[in-house]
């Protein structure tokens, strides 16, 4: 109850900070007032899914004897490869993840159980609704499929789970002044021990809830750039969790990442990347490397990170010895499905164009920020030499 009056005394403050956008963060007046018509309707969501959780307590409280065994966490700065590895670990039947109509439509059971209900439904009409829905998501969002495939079956980021909670990191895109949301982007050492518990028991619920619908007896799969930052938090809520995380030169990253938000930051009014969000994303960024890369060389047994280039140009090697180092073991069908992938990921090229004078950056800019990163990793040839670099490589 706690947690509900408090996303929604945060919604309700976001909403009401919005009226005062135009003169206090430069926003137009159209997407000012875009963001104030459309959040009461999205905070309509979200309750949804607070009913939904309550439901729970009452038709399925079964949900809540769940034990999540050896969860794999795929982390990693934005734009590194974490996508594409998690859609090459969702093969793995063994393994059960989080579906973006899940994230966005059914974290409660109570809610995925009415949506298969009608997912069967429509089956036996003939998919009337199905069809209308994959038209309307390649009309929409046909332009978003260079920076990130979307549909709603496939597998997504669970950071969505934290929507109902207000603690959702993509919600900085329409309030970069989210004080809170910062925080929970660096959760590991940002927040109190109190939040930290407050957020990561909602999230653990979350993943109980996935796994009582569709779990029992496999290992539940997750994917979150943006829970990089709270990775140590992760490893304490799941006692015998591993990570896999990836990797990619930082002159690569900062400009995907904030061209992979642009379109989202002109659709709330902003013309460009604000000059002060740009800086604070890219600190952001490097957080993230150097979290990660420390907690892989204290915790080898737990924690690996794995070099983007080599992840697409000798993918089936890399996954392979990953899983080895975290003691994972690679079934016979994920084996076959890893070697189709391998080939068809080799020299795969994006169609995601940007780069770094777009927004006012240069290479030495880079390399100058991330030179922690570079002193610890190589990027590139030698790193696809070495495609999974442990505790104790300074790379």
């Amino acid at each position: 109850m706690k947690l509900f009056l408090a996303s929604f005394a945060r919604a309700f403050r976001l909403w009401l900070e919005t009226f005062a956008a135009p003169w206090t963060e430069g926003r137009s007046v159209a997407g000012s007032l875009l963001v104030i018509l459309l959040w009461p309707l999205f905070w309509g969501l979200q309750l949804l899914h607070w009913v939904g959780f309550v439901l729970d307590e009452i038709l399925f409280r079964g949900w809540r004897k769940v034990e999540v065994h050896k969860p794999l966490f795929v982390l990693g700065p934005p734009r590194s490869g974490t996508t594409h590895l998690h859609h090459v670990l969702s093969l793995d039947e063994t393994t059960t993840t989080f579906r973006t109509w899940e994230c966005l439509f059914g974290l409660s059971v109570t809610g995925r159980m009415l949506l298969l209900g009608l997912g069967r439904l429509d089956r036996l009409l003939g998919r009337p609704f199905g069809r209308a829905g994959a038209w309307l998501g390649r009309r929409l969002l046909a332009d978003m499929d260079d920076v990130h495939p979307f549909a709603l079956d496939a597998p997504e980021e669970d950071f969505l789970a934290l929507m109902p909670a207000m603690q959702c990191f993509i919600l900085v895109v329409a309030f970069p002044r989210a004080r809170w949301l910062w925080r929970t982007a660096r959760l590991d050492e940002s927040a109190d021990l109190r939040e930290r518990e407050k957020i990561m028991r909602f999230y653990r619920a979350c993943v109980q809830k996935h796994m009582y619908v569709f779990g029992r007896g496999k290992r539940f799969l997750s994917k979150n750039a943006s829970f990089s930052g709270m990775a140590e938090s992760l490893l304490q809520t799941f006692p015998d969790a591993r990570i896999v995380s990836t990797t990619r030169d930082p002159k690569k990253t900062v400009p995907s990442q904030l061209s992979a938000i642009e379109p989202g930051l002109e659709a709330v009014g902003f013309r460009r990347v604000p000059a002060d969000l740009r800086d604070r994303l890219i600190d952001q960024l490097l957080y993230y490397y150097l979290h990660l890369e420390c907690l892989a060389r204290s915790r080898p047994e737990r924690v690996v990170v794995i070099d983007n280039d080599a992840l697409r140009d000798d993918l089936e090697h890399v996954v392979a010895a990953a899983f080895e180092t975290l003691d994972l073991e690679i079934s016979t069908q994920f084996a076959a499905a890893l070697k189709q992938a391998g080939t068809r990921s080799r020299g795969f090229a994006s169609g995601h164009k940007y780069t770094l004078e777009e927004y006012g950056l240069s290479e030495q800019m880079i390399e100058q920020r991330f030179a922690p990163v570079y002193r610890r990793r190589a990027f590139g040839r030698k790193a696809a030499e070495r495609p999974v670099l442990e505790a104790g490589n300074d790379g």
